[in-house]
């Protein structure tokens, strides 16, 4: 009887091995444990799990608010009025943060966030506008040296021109002043340009110096901006996180070149133009489904993974064949075997939907449902491919992003939903 189990089990493991060799042609997508739940963490006490869901609120709030510091000092010069707090919260002149995602391990927590600096693209436009350059930190000083030129050179040249036709300038005076006497005249013909050309020149000198002015707090303002990102002042926010985890805390901050890119910071935007305005709904979402840019992909087509990591095989050594641009068969070979074979790193599609209290009159008498997309949510490599992916969350398929944000207007509640695809 076990000579037979033997025989029986042999032959059954070879033809498992068989049956598995065929079946993988493709490395499968998993996605992340913290995009499952936000927050991956295993504990042998299960109380200390309740206090969890509180404290990732508490320190989502931490670190928005320090996302969003300002400089009063700085912005009274830029502003006759200063802005109300209220205002301030609405306004999209702010950096998106989304919600976070949290890795638990015994003696640290790796925090991910992704960020969309608003306020960075505002000062930049601003300052493209009111000076004609676009890289304020290589084009500083030629601007700054053209301003001092006009002034020291372009200016004196006016004068100079001014005193030539003097007589012609005191002439067109006369006509305001009335001087009855000529001989006055002739003796204070002098002063009378003098006066003239003071007030010129202090003019020209004022407006030039006005403006070099506004470009100093600017590039004060992105200073400041800047440096949130810093070591030496993340350390500080650091040091209130670890109290609340009793652990060190480790961030993985990634910027967003777009803020459809993300669908928390997607949903925050629109939630913030509507409760300003709920009357241009259409106008908004309209607007943003405008500026969505989807790439276009073959859903047919496929290629298996292995085919192509067979060739990094017969490279000696395929990193420095990276670094090395005389081997460019090699680094091509890589690129496609690698890089090009990252699951979701295109935009698919993007739908959003908004539900609630939106009319355009003060009595909200029923609720208003608006839907916009652009593009699909569909899963490529499961629906066209043929090849089982993963599901989250019980039903969230793995190439989607969701989110969920509520807010209130003058007549009531409303909600967002925002999908964000890959491909």
């Amino acid at each position: 009887m076990l000579n037979l189990f033997k025989l029986y089990t042999k032959k059954i493991n070879k033809n498992i091995l068989v049956n598995i060799e065929k079946k993988i042609d493709y490395y499968k997508y998993f996605p992340v444990s913290t995009r499952e739940w936000n927050n991956s963490i295993y504990v042998f006490n299960k109380n200390t799990l309740a206090l969890i869901p509180q404290s990732t609120i508490s320190i989502i709030k931490l670190i928005r608010g320090y996302f969003n510091i300002y400089n009063l000092n700085i912005e009274r010069h830029m502003r006759k009025a200063r802005l109300l707090s209220r205002l301030r919260r609405l306004s999209s002149h702010k950096t998106y943060v989304s919600s976070g995602e949290f890795k638990h391990t015994n003696d640290k927590v790796i925090i991910t966030l992704y960020t969309y600096n608003r306020q960075k693209y505002n000062y930049l436009s601003l300052l493209k506008k009111r000076y004609n350059f676009s890289n304020f930190n290589t084009k500083m000083y030629k601007k700054l040296k053209k301003r001092f030129y006009l002034i020291k050179y372009k200016g004196l040249n006016y004068l100079k021109k001014a005193n030539i036709d003097r007589y012609i300038l005191i002439k067109n005076l006369n006509k305001f002043n009335k001087v009855k006497n000529k001989n006055i005249m002739d003796k204070y013909k002098s002063l009378y340009i003098n006066d003239y050309l003071i007030k010129f020149y202090k003019k020209w000198v004022k407006n030039s110096l006005q403006k070099i002015k506004f470009y100093l707090y600017y590039k004060q303002l992105l200073y400041i901006n800047e440096s949130k990102y810093n070591y030496t002042y993340l350390e500080i926010l650091k040091n209130y996180l670890e109290k609340i985890y009793n652990k060190k805390v480790e961030f993985n901050l990634i910027n967003l070149k777009y803020h459809y890119l993300n669908s928390d910071i997607l949903s925050e935007s629109i939630t913030l133009k509507i409760t300003k305005n709920r009357k241009k709904l259409l106008k908004y979402l309209n607007r943003l489904i405008i500026k969505v840019k989807i790439h276009k992909t073959n859903k047919n087509v496929y290629e298996h993974n292995l085919n192509k990591l067979n060739l990094i095989k017969n490279i000696n050594d395929p990193i420095e064949s990276l670094f090395n641009n005389k081997n460019r068969t090699d680094v091509e070979s890589i690129k496609s075997a690698v890089l090009e074979e990252i699951k979701y790193k295109h935009l698919g599609g993007v739908r959003l939907e908004a539900y609630g209290r939106l009319t355009r009159r003060y009595t909200a008498s029923r609720s208003v449902s608006k839907l916009k997309y652009k593009g699909n949510l569909i899963n490529i490599d499961s629906s066209y491919r043929g090849l089982s992916t993963v599901i989250l969350k019980g039903n969230i398929r793995s190439n989607l992003q969701y989110s969920k944000l509520n807010s209130k207007t003058r007549i009531g509640a409303f909600g967002i939903k925002s999908w964000v695809s890959g491909n």
